[in-house]
């Protein structure tokens, strides 16, 4: 037996309503063709947005936690793996610090502030010799680079154990550099005197009145 046409248009009106009911409702049994990646891509730049709230917070170790989620997305990774080192510099987490700030300076090789950060975090660890290095190519660009030559002379001052053969002269012409430059620079003094501590020279004593008296006498 064969069923009616008018059978057949009621039910094709009938699984039409069914069909686009369906798709209007919030809980598809279907989901929309990328819709997970759009919802997907979201989560990882809002992951990115709490990472630079907390950061201006200053609350580092948060913002890390974001920053290592919002890394995840492809589009926002370099810009959440940078953030993330400087989270490591700010909680002094020198040893995660170094070999991401090293993979950075990879991609952006001239790159001078990088360069600086990069001799800060050496600096930090105690590998004087790399931060020296790094910052005497640094100078080689700018000789007068007022932040650079105070972190150099600190460098050198920290660095002990060689001061006397292999710093005393380059911290002398480093400071030389700085005096004439920036004679108003407020380290000048702490410099000098480290210096004199580290050359184990003893400032002369001024004669005493006695002296005065015996040097006149005698002549």
């Amino acid at each position: 037996m064969k069923l009616k046409k008018s059978f057949w248009a009621k039910f094709s009106a009938l699984a039409l309503t069914v069909l686009l009911t369906s798709c209007a409702s919030t809980n598809l049994s279907v989901p929309v063709p990328g819709q997970g990646a759009i919802k997907t891509r979201n989560i990882y730049a809002e992951y990115y947005t709490l990472g630079e709230s907390y950061f201006k917070l200053e609350d580092y170790k948060k913002a890390a936690e974001y920053y290592e989620l919002a890394m995840r997305k492809k589009e926002q990774y370099w810009a959440a793996y940078y953030k993330l080192a400087k989270c490591y510099v700010f909680t002094s987490d020198w040893n995660n610090a170094l070999p991401m700030y090293k993979k950075i300076l990879e991609r952006d090789p001239e790159n001078a502030s990088l360069k600086a950060s990069l001799a800060y975090i050496y600096s930090m660890k105690g590998e004087f010799s790399n931060s020296i290095q790094i910052y005497e190519e640094l100078l080689l660009q700018q000789p007068h680079n007022q932040d650079y030559l105070e972190n150099y002379l600190a460098v050198m001052a920290a660095d002990d154990k060689k001061f006397e053969k292999k710093h005393a002269e380059k911290f002398t012409q480093a400071y030389e550099t700085l005096k004439e430059e920036y004679p108003e620079n407020k380290n000048l003094k702490t410099f000098e005197d480290k210096y004199k501590e580290l050359m184990k020279i003893k400032d002369e004593e001024p004669e005493t009145s006695e002296e005065t008296e015996s040097t006149e006498a005698s002549s």
